[in-house]
């Protein structure tokens, strides 16, 4: 990962790519060359680098944005509720070594989804709402209460 920056000067630069003058008023600065505006692209989408952030990706002798670098070098998982592939340049949830789409992300019992802020608990691998966790851990004291009066 590589940042970019905007520079604006009247000194001559080399753009790295077309080696021509930089004559522009502005010029990005990315791997310690000079460059045209126009001229420092993804090699993959074509896409104009100094327009989709200050980030960029060098891999393989590949100058790649970010979508393109995690496209065609990121790692993919699976997701731990639907089990379907995620791609590499999908956001996630996390819950400790679980993974999930943003849409598989919620309640194992009641499928109510997670918003920001939210309080939600991992019991046996299976994320649990407030309530239902408290269900469960009731549940789980009643039986643990029952079974100790049968063992007698």
């Amino acid at each position: 990962m590589t940042n970019t920056n905007i520079i604006s000067t009247n000194k001559s630069y080399i753009c790295a790519n077309c080696n021509q003058i930089i004559n522009d008023r502005y010029m990005l600065q990315a791997l310690d060359k000079m460059w045209h505006e126009d001229c420092l692209k993804c090699a993959c989408c074509d896409c104009r680098l100094g327009e989709t952030g200050s980030t960029l990706y060098l891999k393989a002798n590949l100058i790649l944005c970010k979508r393109d670098y995690l496209r065609l070098f990121g790692m993919t998982g699976h997701c731990a509720s639907c089990q379907r592939l995620i791609p590499a340049f999908d956001l996630v949830m996390r819950c400790g070594e679980l993974v999930y789409h943003l849409n598989c992300f919620s309640c194992y019992e009641c499928q109510q989804k997670f918003c920001v802020g939210d309080r939600y608990f991992l019991y046996n691998n299976q994320i649990l709402c407030e309530d239902d966790h408290e269900r469960t851990r009731k549940a789980l004291l009643s039986s643990s209460t029952d079974s100790s009066l049968f063992s007698k």
